[in-house]
């Protein structure tokens, strides 16, 4: 089938120098276009869009402008007093980001790109002085390989969160750097930096940035830029990782201030078309609400917006509700129950009680 892309789902694709470029809708890599279907817009696929708030934050159309936002809602949210912020967008064109031969060097080497840029801005524009953290001296050795310097822009700097094992100070030390181990190696620069952007973090590595905003008592701005936490939060309390309380203790603190994720999904019929593939994206720039975006074929538009995060499978029944197939008789109950199953929220999205000590996260 060919599908058109959003440029919101492609705006990562400019990561060089050089003059701004609007990219053109064009077929997503879906795991979906294995199974011929319509896409809204075709013959008797159609989206039902309500009006929405006319000052809503458009949706970005070029990489620069997704920069641009990410800047203005992380000022924004460090001027009302957020210190520890959540930035999340694709750092690479849709069709790169399922490539199966893109590797982490790809991703983590975009990241480093996109992140100076970031940084540099949010130094001129707020006058600090960022430093942008990498989990270990062998990740930090490779953006200084990359970038031929461990200043890339005034008021930039690169460092590793945890010291080389060649620092211990004791044995035992020394033996838990080698693993990645023991908050002892953990750096901070209480006289060297205003602010940090924190790249490249795995879950098994977070622990080491919340021992980081410990030292910092949470006094100075921390980004967690492009960490994929829905992710890495889904891993928490498996073996080996940490456990489901950080999200609850740490990373329920962490303000999404910019939040870009797309989506692809399948909707099967009993009547024709039978088979419709559809693709959204929910997008947030702070202060304004979470917006559950349809691809209407022509462009992305709001399907609903909220101040409180929507879980990922609010978010799919939002954009698959909006769709109107013509012919249809509407969805029964079990026909739903089909689709959606028993449960359609992950364990961190469910409210947590007393155990959630902050909603941050969520708002």
């Amino acid at each position: 089938m060919m599908c058109r892309l959003a440029a919101i789902a492609t705006v990562a694709g400019a990561l060089a120098p050089g003059p701004q470029h609007r990219f053109a809708r064009r077929a997503p890599v879906l795991a979906s276009d294995k199974i011929s279907g319509a896409i809204p817009g075709d013959a008797g696929v159609s989206v039902v869009v309500p009006p929405q708030p006319d000052d809503l934050a458009k949706p970005p159309q070029t990489m620069a402008q997704c920069l641009q936002q990410a800047q203005d809602g992380t000022i924004q949210a460090i001027e009302d007093g957020a210190r520890l912020m959540d930035v999340e967008f694709p750092p690479l064109a849709a069709d790169l980001m399922e490539d199966p031969n893109t590797s982490a060097g790809d991703l983590a080497g975009a990241n480093t790109r996109l992140a100076i840029k970031y940084a540099t801005a949010i130094s001129q524009r707020g006058g600090l002085r960022v430093a942008i953290m990498y989990p270990d001296v062998p990740e930090l050795e490779r953006a200084v390989e990359q970038c031929g310097t461990a200043t890339p822009a005034p008021g930039v700097s690169l460092h590793s969160l945890r010291k080389p094992w060649i620092e211990a100070e004791s044995v035992e030390q020394g033996f838990f750097a080698l693993f990645g181990k023991g908050k002892a190696m953990v750096r901070h620069l209480p006289d060297e930096a205003d602010a940090y952007v924190c790249l490249t973090f795995s879950a098994q590595e977070l622990p080491d940035v919340e021992e980081l905003c410990d030292r910092e008592e949470f006094k100075k701005p921390v980004v967690l830029f492009n960490l994929k936490l829905d992710t890495q939060r889904g891993d928490l309390g498996l073996p080996a990782f940490p456990a489901k309380d950080l999200q609850w203790r740490f990373l329920s603190r962490a303000k999404p201030v910019y939040f870009l994720r797309t989506r692809q999904y399948t909707l099967s019929l009993p009547v024709p078309p039978f088979v419709v593939n559809y693709q959204g994206a929910i997008f947030r720039q702070y202060p304004g609400p979470y917006q559950c975006l349809l691809d209407t074929g022509k462009t992305f538009r709001p399907v609903s917006t909220s101040e409180r995060r929507p879980a990922l499978g609010e978010f799919k029944e939002t954009i698959t509700q909006a769709l109107k197939i013509t012919g249809g008789d509407g969805e029964s109950p079990a026909k739903r129950f089909a689709r959606t199953g028993v449960k359609a929220i992950t364990w961190w999205e469910e409210d947590a009680g007393e155990d959630e000590l902050y909603e941050d996260w969520r708002y």
